[in-house]
């Protein structure tokens, strides 16, 4: 009987650990606790004392997770766990338009193939066509590819 009731206050305690450290290992050892339980219920008493053990610690896991996001989200600590405002963050626009194919500038860091470029006094991230380019060197705008300009060597 002692073990039957370790394995459940084990299963217990484990979802209640999973709750606040969400990851799926405690939740998996809950579970191999249950069934051990259920499995020594079974076969020390019988298949009802199994089933028995089984439901209700099922219900009982049930129960303390319900309490445990109820009174939880009330206490001090607990309000650390919940995201309180919205994120107002967006995806990175395009670089530029398309207006700036065709137009002459400067590197402004060595291209390797890639590197950072000036045009019309706005900095871009750009990759190099012919490779390798050093600082301060005059290139072209060829074209866009998604947020990078592809430039070649003038």
């Amino acid at each position: 009987m002692s073990m039957i009731l370790g394995f459940t206050a084990a299963a217990l305690i484990l979802v209640f650990f999973e709750v606040l450290l969400p990851g799926g290992v405690l939740g998996v050892l809950s579970a191999l606790c249950l069934l051990a339980a259920s499995w020594i219920g079974y076969d020390t008493y019988g298949l009802l004392a199994g089933g028995a053990v089984f439901f209700g610690t099922i219900l009982l896991m049930v129960v303390l997770v319900f309490v445990e996001f109820k009174l939880l989200g009330k206490t001090s600590f607990g309000q650390q766990f919940f995201l309180k405002s919205s994120i107002a963050g967006h995806t990175r626009a395009a670089v530029a338009e398309d207006s700036v194919i065709g137009k002459e500038g400067m590197t402004l860091t060595r291209l390797n193939p890639s590197g950072k470029i000036a045009v019309e006094g706005k900095s871009y991230e750009a990759y190099s066509q012919d490779g390798y380019i050093e600082r301060d060197q005059a290139i072209a705008v060829v074209a866009q590819d998604n947020f990078k300009l592809i430039i070649k060597k003038l």
